[in-house]
């Protein structure tokens, strides 16, 4: 029996949320369907996807800033290879692969196009004909997609106030997490230079402006005044990099504040004794996921669909986004009062094994291909 043919299309390779769940659904859906991954660019995603033994195609054209001529290009390219591979199922990934995606798709004759919303980037601090144009372009777009899948019902929510699409083609489907393998916790400290008697607070994102890490280094300068002995340690890559390494240099935090990449940043989790993300725009991250299997303390900003995910003094603190007294008040908080960092960690590893598994988010988006 011939297997049905789903093309996953994301906007870039580069590692991240979006990235991470569509590896999560080609890995443990190739032996039901045959599978195609495309992306802008050559970086980690298509590397992965090729390990697991799942055809890739680099997308040479296809970029995250708006750029007509290449967006005109990305458009032909993906347009080609829908008509090239036939599938069954065209399952795009984040904006301008979900706004490209859904007219080159139909153009090309693709039956059912579905689309996961990782959130919408009329949301992001951008200039406001930006988040007109975005707005615009997801409006024009919905009425080619068959489903739109949302991560966060903040997203399903932001969508039906801002009347994009039919109400009824909008759902929500939480990202969920499988066990993670990780180093112990002296491993993964050696690995990191970091020394063992220490208290650090950890990190794990893109240096993208969306993740509000400029807010934790200003929030950090305010803690080691308290704490002297502190340390903190954010894992990931990206375009702010130089500005954040400026930041904690200008603060003078450089014994204390510590960033690089690290690939499998997850299997480090251990090192930490706190987590802490200060989002200013979020999906449903899985790095909060993660930091809740592991059996962390966590910190994080109300926005996006975390309020989803941390119910505030029940699993873990919410703190006001842009806002770095907020998340120094609360690590303060936490370093006063361990046995209520215990109690928050312990719920919220008991609440991400029975609300956020990979199996459930698998079941329910087979059941959008299916339907």
């Amino acid at each position: 029996m011939t297997k049905p043919k789903i093309l996953y299309l994301i906007t870039q390779s580069e590692w991240g949320g979006a990235q991470r769940y569509i590896f999560d659904l080609a890995n443990n859906l190739k032996n039901d369907y045959e599978i195609t991954v495309a992306a802008g660019g050559e970086d980690e995603l298509l590397k992965e996807i090729n390990e697991i033994g799942v055809r890739t195609f680099p997308l040479k054209n296809l970029v995250r800033e708006i750029s007509p001529a290449k967006d005109i290009l990305a458009y032909f390219e993906i347009k080609k290879l829908a008509k090239l591979i036939k599938p069954d199922i065209l399952h795009l990934n984040s904006s301008k692969a979900g706004v490209l995606g859904a007219f080159a798709g139909k153009h090309a004759g693709v039956k059912k196009i579905i689309y996961t919303v990782h959130g919408f980037s009329f949301n992001e601090p951008m200039a406001k004909w930006k988040k007109y144009l975005y707005l615009l372009a997801e409006k024009l777009s919905a009425k080619y997609k068959d489903k739109i899948i949302c991560v966060s019902e903040f997203d399903r929510q932001t969508g039906i106030k801002n009347k994009i699409g039919d109400q009824k083609k909008l759902i929500t489907i939480h990202n969920g997490v499988g066990q993670i393998e990780l180093l112990d916790k002296n491993q993964a400290r050696q690995l990191l230079n970091l020394p063992p008697d220490k208290i650090v607070i950890g990190t794990i994102a893109n240096f993208y402006p969306t993740k509000g890490l400029n807010y934790l280094i200003s929030a950090a300068n305010e803690v080691i005044k308290n704490y002297p002995n502190i340390l903190f340690r954010l894992i990931g890559f990206g375009q702010l990099e130089n500005e954040l390494r400026q930041q904690i240099k200008k603060l003078n935090l450089e014994n204390n504040f510590f960033i690089g990449k690290l690939l499998a940043g997850n299997r480090y989790l251990l090192a930490f004794d706190y987590y802490v993300l200060p989002s200013v725009k979020e999906g449903f991250p899985y790095a909060i996921l993660e930091a809740m299997q592991t059996g962390l303390p966590i910190i994080a900003t109300n926005v996006g669909g975390i309020p989803e995910i941390i119910k505030d003094g029940q699993n873990g603190l919410l703190v006001n986004p842009a806002d770095p007294k907020s998340i120094t008040n609360a690590i303060d908080y936490l370093m006063k009062n361990q046995g209520a960092a215990d109690r928050l960690a312990k719920q919220a590893k008991i609440d991400v094994v029975k609300n956020f598994s990979l199996e459930k988010m698998l079941i329910e988006t087979k059941r959008v291909y299916k339907n």
